[in-house]
């Protein structure tokens, strides 16, 4: 934009730093949305990395700019499942080629696997995370086979998908774009909840809180030495944690407390000391665990919440702690009109601005049914209302 003053790169690393950039960064987390916006179906954009690139681009062109690129497309449905390993019914294979993805709440993870996870972490303690996904990824694929048939399928998959992740990333960065993230494993707690299907992680919270704890504290160093690994493939020093399960929407804040946050805050505070940003993707309503979030890193995390969570409580909350992305709900993209969604995104740049450590998001995803009018309101409210030096005038 025309009176920029900072590159992309250099405002998220401010705002994450939780100091004042030249203006508010935007970043739009944009999927399903490109393709209907681009005129082809979930399947091609998700099976085809040339049409992806053309939906991003076009989405790009015509609604934006933005700042920052938020990956999330998987080329492989395997590979979905070596981030959160549930089974799946994918677009184009076995659902409409249109459709959203579909995770089905089914125990693909054993409770005697708690205990084998530990086992395995304290034989090699970084090392678990692939062992432990290649055997959720055999029992939710039938076609996979466990042991070395099951790498054998997907190591391959995962150096394509990597290397069209780097070629996406470089791409960007020479359009000046900043990428949000190099890779983005599942909290191993929530890990267990998407494995074991809500009804029996339900049970396990009731009968062995213990060994879920033991678990997902054993599985830290591995996470680490993966997200350094892949990290320095992509050459995005920063990693998305997603943490889908752990708000008060599916647990109480004891629960929180006790059984996720010593994990997630180990994992959390080991990245940062590798060197690496974090962003907590913090879906659900998050009102009750705020406080307990001021344990983490200050001045290293973004916390993206996705509606539920009062956002305007978490800046006084946390705003001096984290920086804080969003959240511009679904329905107001889809539905509202634009002069409501501007007017929204003015209160969420004055508001959450405040002091820097903000970046103009949606709620979690732009929902396919957006409104093309109304993803572009929410882009362009940057330009209209984020320069500080206007804030300071007025």
């Amino acid at each position: 934009m025309k009176q920029d003053t900072m590159s992309c790169e250099q405002r998220l690393q401010t705002v994450i730093n939780l100091q004042v950039p030249d203006r508010v960064p935007v970043c739009p987390f944009i999927n399903y949305f490109a393709a209907g916006y681009a005129g082809i179906t979930v399947y091609e954009l998700w099976s085809d990395p040339g049409k992806y690139r053309m939906a991003l681009n076009k989405c790009y062109a015509e609604l934006g700019p933005w700042d920052v690129y938020y990956p999330a497309n998987t080329r492989y449905p395997e590979l979905y499942t070596l981030i959160m390993p549930m089974k799946a019914r994918w677009p184009g294979i076995d659902l409409p080629p249109d459709s959203i993805c579909q995770l089905l709440e089914e125990e693909v993870m054993k409770a005697e696997d708690y205990r084998w996870v530990c086992e395995m972490a304290e034989r090699t303690p970084r090392l678990s995370y692939l062992p432990f996904y290649m055997r959720m990824i055999s029992r939710a694929w039938d076609h996979i086979g466990p042991g070395w048939k099951g790498y054998v399928h997907i190591l391959p998959r995962l150096v394509v998908q990597l290397a069209n992740w780097r070629r996406d990333f470089e791409a960007w960065n020479r359009k000046g774009v900043a990428v949000l993230h190099g890779f983005l494993p599942e909290a191993a707690f929530d890990t267990f909840s998407l494995a074991r299907g809500f009804v029996e992680f339900s049970k396990d919270l009731r009968k062995r809180p213990a060994e879920i704890a033991e678990a997902a504290e054993a599985m830290t160093d591995s996470y680490v030495f993966i997200s350094r690994l892949i990290t320095a493939i992509t050459g995005v020093k920063r990693v998305e944690i997603f943490v889908h399960r752990s708000s008060n929407t599916f647990i109480s804040p004891t629960q929180f407390s006790k059984l996720s946050l010593p994990s997630l805050k180990d994992l959390t505070e080991k990245l940062v000391a590798e060197g690496l940003r974090v962003v907590l993707h913090l879906d659900g309503n998050w009102d009750r665990n705020l406080e307990a979030l001021r344990e983490l890193p200050a001045g290293n995390c973004i916390a993206q919440f996705d509606g539920p969570t009062d956002i305007f409580l978490a800046k006084q909350v946390i705003g001096d702690r984290m920086c804080i992305m969003g959240d511009v709900p679904s329905t107001m993209l889809s539905f509202s009109p634009p002069a409501e969604v501007d007017e929204y995104c003015h209160r969420l740049i004055e508001e959450l601005g405040k002091g820097g450590g903000y970046i103009m998001g949606a709620g979690c995803e732009i929902p396919p049914n957006a409104k093309p009018e109304n993803v572009h309101v929410m882009i362009d409210s940057v330009r209209k209302y984020g320069y500080y030096r206007r804030v300071d005038q007025r």
